[in-house]
């Protein structure tokens, strides 16, 4: 059986589940927070700790060498695995190699054997001497352009298509350039605003490029109203380094887009600060134990965002021992504030916990219905 057959297999297999399974459709839960309307079902994601544990390394993996419509075939079979956990799943189709994507383009070297780690940061007189990449073809851009192809063909409009994962300026700059990017501001400040201003550049022709080429009709709800910056490392400088040394170049991608969606990455002050000076329609909040910041709460958050519409997205651990309680409080304010979605994680389960996993959902379902559904 050919791989064109096998996809259109797999779009009728995924078509049926996300029929069968309406309590389990993270799409619909989005585009009803976006909006800020009641939704029947909470489509709550709730994941054990996976992947490297403390004091372990990532396993080398020799990557599979496909094409486009193998990675396709992949991208489509790996859709439904939430279902497994009651987790919710959304038509969705990821084509790129995760955060280091976008620093791929400016001469980074990714190891494919350890999931795409950086190897190792470049000189900043080297990046400034290559100059800005190509956005059409520099990278992983030409190996993503055929998966956008491929998927507009293969797949129907129902089956969104992502943007690649952009990160945002400085999170870009700190991968390529390591420590330098936190002391070249003070020591090489021009140098640094340089570097900053062709990263921001590329990240904007690049991101014109994907919505050309993906179309509005194939993206999905959030990214077709914003763009995301990830600011991961604003956790590791202050406020006034943000507003002096990132902030003008978040601002311009704002400009250009028109609003934003902000990875705060549990940061207080990185969620304060975008906040107040960038023009944010999604951001994120929740409890994080080992955060580099310390960790903005939800009801911080809340308070923060007063009545604008602003959709919250929940990301939280969980305590040991009081999840449940812990997640109807959240579900709770559902009854008064719509724009919100949620994501936890029990650090402390493994794979012995997951039909006790399943069992929360089942009863997390029920008290949406009986509390929080229609009783706004």
């Amino acid at each position: 059986m050919d791989v064109q057959r096998l996809i259109e297999l797999k779009v009728e297999e995924l078509d049926v589940l996300l029929r069968a399974h309406p309590e389990r459709r993270w799409d619909v839960a989005e585009e009803h927070a976006l909006r800020g309307d009641p939704r029947k079902f909470p489509a709550i994601g709730i994941n054990r700790l996976s992947g490297t544990l403390p004091g372990e390394f990532l396993e080398r993996k020799k990557p599979l060498v496909m094409g486009p419509e193998e990675r396709l075939l992949d991208r489509l079979a790996a859709m439904a695995a939430p279902l497994e956990m009651m987790n919710p799943i959304r038509p969705r189709i990821s084509i790129d190699v995760g955060t280091g994507t976008m620093p791929a383009s400016f001469g980074v070297e990714l190891d494919a054997e350890l999931d795409y780690t950086p190897k190792g940061p470049l000189p900043l007189e080297e990046v400034l001497a290559r100059g800005m990449p190509d956005p059409e073809c520099s990278g992983f851009i030409p190996q993503m352009r055929m998966d956008v192809e491929a998927a507009r063909e293969l797949t129907p409009e129902w089956i969104k298509i992502c943007w690649p994962d952009m990160q945002g300026p400085f999170n870009i700059a700190h991968t390529i350039l390591g420590e330098q990017a936190f002391v070249a501001p003070m020591e090489q400040p021009k140098k640094f605003h340089q570097i900053m201003t062709m990263i921001t550049d590329f990240f904007i022709a690049l991101a014109d490029n994907m919505h050309r080429w993906i179309g509005p009709d194939r993206l999905s709800p959030l990214p077709s109203v914003s763009i995301r910056i990830a600011e991961c490392s604003v956790n590791l400088v202050s406020a006034g380094f943000y507003r002096e040394h990132v902030l003008p170049h978040d601002r311009r991608i704002a400009e250009h887009f028109g609003a934003v969606a902000i990875h705060p990455c549990s940061g207080p002050h990185v969620f304060r600060v975008t906040l107040e000076h960038l023009p944010v329609v999604c951001t994120e909040a929740g409890f994080v134990a080992n955060s580099a910041a310390g960790a903005i709460s939800v009801d911080e958050a809340l308070m923060e965002i007063g009545n604008r519409p602003i959709l919250l997205m929940v990301g939280q651990e969980l305590p040991a021992g009081n999840e449940e309680e812990f997640i109807r409080r959240d579900l709770d304010r559902c009854r008064t504030n719509s724009r919100m979605l949620f994501m936890y994680t029990g650090m402390h389960w493994r794979k012995t916990d997951e039909e006790a996993i399943r069992a929360l959902h089942r009863r997390l379902d029920e008290y949406w219905q009986a509390h929080v559904w229609g009783k706004g």
